[in-house]
């Protein structure tokens, strides 16, 4: 099947092509004066992840884990201090988007809809708050919403819930290929698959025989949320190469993933916290 029309294909339907789409579609009445004639641009939207969150910030993952950045601090719009050659388009940020939705301001939109333990996370948050990862989804999933609802007139965004796995020439244009055989023809294709899998080094080659021989288990870098945890058994010495983001994501779920809980230390008055082990960390 070929479909053949004026069309962008954005490979990755996350926060980076989301904001791609928004662009475009600000931007329409500039690069393409003719959309409003009548002519259709289609934007091809094309990720096995739900769309406007991706695969890094899914739903579909521990609520445990939490953004690195306030909710006053997150966006997915511009506004007065953005330099850009596009309009300003302005849009809530994340902790506007909270209050609106707390306060019913989103048309079409409730806190219950995002379930029992989002709406009491969102109920509690607050501009300081780190939100967990699955709060930010929501943010995003209505991102795009927001900017499918607001498209000018001629531009339509198909979303493609699988993965696309070629591309090649086809006179001027493209083909992107799809799972299933699909292959959609193009004029433009950006790639915004963010952070990817990758094929190990050499050195992690290395490594992982060295750990069969002797007996251990090693596991390669890769996406936090991804990985099997379960293969570390309690008590188990673990050795973690580098302390950065995907290292505090491991600890968060090695240790209160596995039912480690923090509470008031008592002996120093209740003004700090301690952990108390479940024993089945690491």
């Amino acid at each position: 099947m070929t479909i053949d029309r004026a069309a962008i294909a954005i490979v990755g339907a996350g926060p980076r092509g989301a904001g791609l789409l928004e662009r475009i579609a600000a931007s329409v009445p500039e690069l393409l004066p003719q959309v409003g004639a009548g002519a259709a641009l289609d934007v091809h939207l094309i990720d096995p992840y739900p769309a406007g969150a991706g695969r890094i910030w899914r739903h579909a993952q521990s609520p445990l884990l939490a953004m690195n950045s306030m909710a006053a601090d997150v966006t997915m719009f511009t506004d007065e201090s953005v330099r850009c050659d596009g309009p300003i388009v302005t849009g809530p940020s994340m902790w506007d988007w909270a209050e609106d939705l707390r306060e019913g301001r989103l048309a079409g939109e409730r806190a219950d809809d995002l379930g029992p333990e989002l709406a009491a996370e969102l109920d509690a948050l607050t501009a300081a708050t780190f939100p967990s990862r699955r709060l930010q989804s929501a943010y995003l999933g209505w991102v795009l919403r927001h900017v499918q609802a607001e498209l000018p007139d001629g531009v339509r965004v198909h979303v493609h819930e699988c993965r696309a796995t070629g591309l090649s020439d086809d006179g001027g244009a493209q083909l992107v290929h799809l799972d299933g055989g699909t292959r959609l023809r193009v004029d433009a294709v950006v790639l915004a698959s963010g952070h990817l899998d990758a094929t190990p080094t050499d050195a992690e080659l290395d490594l992982a025989a060295q750990a069969a021989a002797a007996g251990l288990r090693y596991l390669p870098p890769e996406q936090t949320t991804d990985t099997d945890l379960s293969v570390i058994e309690p008590g188990e010495p673990v050795i973690v190469r580098g302390t950065g983001l995907a290292f505090v994501d491991l600890v968060v779920l090695l240790f209160e993933g596995r039912g480690g809980r923090f509470e008031p230390d008592p002996e120093r008055g209740g003004r700090e916290l301690r952990y108390v082990p479940s024993c089945r960390e690491p």
